[in-house]
C-alpha cells in the first residue's frame, strides 16, 4: 500500500497540559482521586446513593496506579472497527462479519506491548506502569448508528469517559453523521487518531483524494492532519495465477496480510511520548466530568426535597386557613406557616436565618409579588369574616350556613396557600443563590416565579386536599 504524502508533524503546545512533567500530572490526577472519592464518600447515604460513581472512581485509581492505558474504538456499522482490533492483536478475538450490527455491546481484550515488533524494529515497555507490566486494553463499541443507537450512544458516551485513547474509524470519504459523532467524541476531551480503514478498495489515486479530503476539509477542525492514519485490516482476497512448469497455470484466493502500520506506529508513538502522562490526564478529565454529574444529582435531590416541603407547606397552610373558623386566628396561623416553611428550606439548603431575617424575607417577598396589597388584605379579611359568620349561624339555619361556608372556604385556601407556594418558591430561588437574589435582582426573579407558577393546578391540588378533610368524620 503506498502511504500519501505526510505532513510535518505540528509543534507542541507549551500550554498543554501534556507538556507538564509527567510525575506532576500523576500527583495531580491521584489528588484530584482522592478529593473526589472525599466528597462521595461522606456518609451511608452517598454511599447508596452514588454507589457507581464511588466504584468507577476507586477502578479510575486503581487504573492509573498500574499505568494501565484503554484505547476505545468507534465509528458506525461495518466500518471495521473490529477487524482494526484484531489486526493490532495479529489474532482473531474481536467478531467480524458481514451481519449489519456485528458487535452488539462492550467488548475488550488485551494487547501486549512489551515485546511489539513494527516492521523491523521492536519496541519494548512502551508504556511506563507497575511492576508486573501495564496492560494496554483494546475496546470494541457497538457502531454509533446502529437500531437501537440511543442505549449504544450512551454505552459509547461512557467508554470514551473512561478511555485514554480514541480510534475513530471510517471506510471512505467522512458523511455528515460521522463528522458530527466525531465532534460529539471531541467535546469529550479525549485524544482521537482518525482511521481511513479499507484502503485496499481504492485505486491509489482515489485512495490519496479522499484521504486529502478527510484531512483538508472534512476534519480540519477536529483532527490534526497527522492524526489521520491508513489502514487495510482485513483486505479482501485476491485470486493468485500460479504457472506451473508445464505451462499450465493454477488459480487460488488468497486474503493478503493486514496492513495496520501507520495506526500501530501512532498510537505507540502516542504512548511512548506521553505514557502515564496521558492515562493521569484523562484521569483528571474523567474525575472533573464525575464531580459534575455528583454536583448535579445533588442539586437536583435538593430541589426535589424544597419542593416537596414547599408543597407540604402550602396545603398545610391553606387547609388551616379554610377550616379555622376565626377570621384572626387563621390569618396569625398562616403567617406562622410561613415562617415555619422558610426556616425549614433554609436549614436544607444549609443557610442560617434569624427570625428577624426570615420576616424581612417574607415581608419583601409578599410586597413585590403583590400579596400585601389594600386589596388583596382586605378581600382576604372580608372573606375570612363572612367565613366567621357562617360558621357562628351554622347552628341556627340548619344546613343553608354549613354549605355557603364550604363555598366560601377554598377561596380563602386558594389565596392563602398561592401566598405560600409564592413565598416558598422565592425563598428557594433567594437561598440557592446564597443568600441572594442574584444579578436578576428581586424584582425580576419573583416577576419569574408568578409568570412560571400553574394557578389552575394549585387551586386544583388545594381544592382535592380541601374537599377529602372538610368531608372527613
Amino acid at each position: 500500500m503506498t502511504e500519501p504524502e505526510s505532513t510535518p508533524p505540528a509543534p507542541t503546545d507549551p500550554d498543554d497540559a501534556l507538556a507538564r512533567p509527567r510525575e506532576v500530572l500523576f500527583e495531580q490526577a491521584q489528588t484530584s482521586l482522592r478529593e473526589v472519592m472525599g466528597t462521595l464518600d461522606v456518609s451511608e447515604e452517598d454511599r447508596r446513593l452514588f454507589a457507581d460513581q464511588i466504584d468507577a472512581v476507586q477502578a479510575m485509581m486503581e487504573k492509573l496506579e498500574r499505568g494501565d492505558v484503554h484505547i476505545a474504538t468507534f465509528g458506525m456499522v461495518s466500518q471495521g472497527k473490529s477487524a482494526l482490533l484484531n489486526a493490532l492483536l495479529g489474532q482473531e478475538v474481536f467478531e467480524t462479519g458481514a451481519t449489519h450490527g456485528t458487535t452488539r455491546a462492550r467488548q475488550s481484550a488485551t494487547w501486549s506491548l512489551e515485546r511489539e515488533h513494527v516492521g523491523d524494529v521492536e519496541i519494548q515497555s512502551v508504556v511506563e506502569g507497575a511492576a508486573g507490566g501495564p496492560v494496554v486494553e483494546l475496546i470494541d463499541t457497538p457502531g454509533l448508528n446502529e437500531v437501537g443507537g440511543q442505549d449504544r450512544g450512551r454505552l459509547a458516551t461512557e467508554v470514551a469517559r473512561r478511555a485514554d485513547l480514541l480510534l475513530f474509524v471510517v471506510s471512505g470519504d467522512m458523511l455528515r453523521p460521522e463528522v458530527e459523532a466525531l465532534a460529539e467524541l471531541r467535546e469529550i476531551g479525549k485524544p482521537i487518531i482518525l482511521v481511513f480503514n479499507k484502503t485496499d478498495l481504492y485505486p491509489e489515486a482515489d485512495r490519496q483524494k479522499i484521504y486529502d479530503a478527510i484531512r483538508n476539509e472534512r476534519v480540519r477542525e477536529l483532527i490534526k492532519p497527522e492524526d489521520v492514519v491508513l489502514a487495510a485490516a482485513k483486505p479482501k482476497p485476491v485470486t493468485v495465477i500460479t504457472r506451473n512448469a508445464d505451462g499450465s497455470s493454477t488459480q487460488s484466493v488468497e486474503r493478503p496480510e493486514p496492513d495496520v502500520t501507520q495506526v500501530k506506529l501512532k498510537i505507540l508513538d502516542v504512548l511512548q511520548r506521553e505514557g502515564r502522562a496521558l492515562a493521569a490526564l484523562n484521569t483528571m478529565l474523567f474525575v472533573d466530568d464525575l464531580h459534575e454529574q455528583v454536583i448535579k444529582r445533588r442539586v437536583e435531590l435538593r430541589d426535589k426535597a424544597a419542593d416537596d416541603l414547599i408543597w407540604r407547606f402550602t396545603i398545610t397552610k391553606a387547609c388551616a386557613v379554610a377550616c379555622n373558623p376565626i377570621a384572626v386566628a387563621d390569618v396569625a396561623g398562616g403567617v406562622g406557616t410561613d415562617i415555619a416553611m422558610v426556616f425549614s428550606l433554609s436549614k436544607l439548603y444549609g443557610i442560617a436565618m434569624t427570625r428577624v431575617g426570615v420576616g424581612k424575607l417574607i415581608v419583601e417577598v409578599g410586597k413585590m409579588a403583590g400579596l400585601f396589597t389594600a386589596t388583596e388584605v382586605g378581600t382576604h379579611f372580608l372573606i375570612g369574616m363572612a367565613k366567621s359568620l357562617f360558621a357562628a349561624t351554622s347552628l341556627f339555619s340548619g344546613g343553608a350556613s354549613v354549605a355557603a361556608y364550604a363555598s366560601v372556604a377554598p377561596i380563602q385556601a386558594f389565596a392563602a396557600g398561592y401566598s405560600s407556594r409564592v413565598i416558598g418558591e422565592a425563598t428557594r430561588v433567594y437561598l440557592r443563590n446564597g443568600a441572594s437574589w442574584g444579578p436578576a435582582g428581586p424584582k425580576r426573579v419573583i416577576s419569574q416565579i408568578l409568570e412560571s407558577l400553574d394557578r389552575d393546578s394549585i387551586m386544583a391540588r388545594i381544592r382535592e386536599e380541601l374537599r377529602g378533610r372538610l368531608h372527613r368524620p
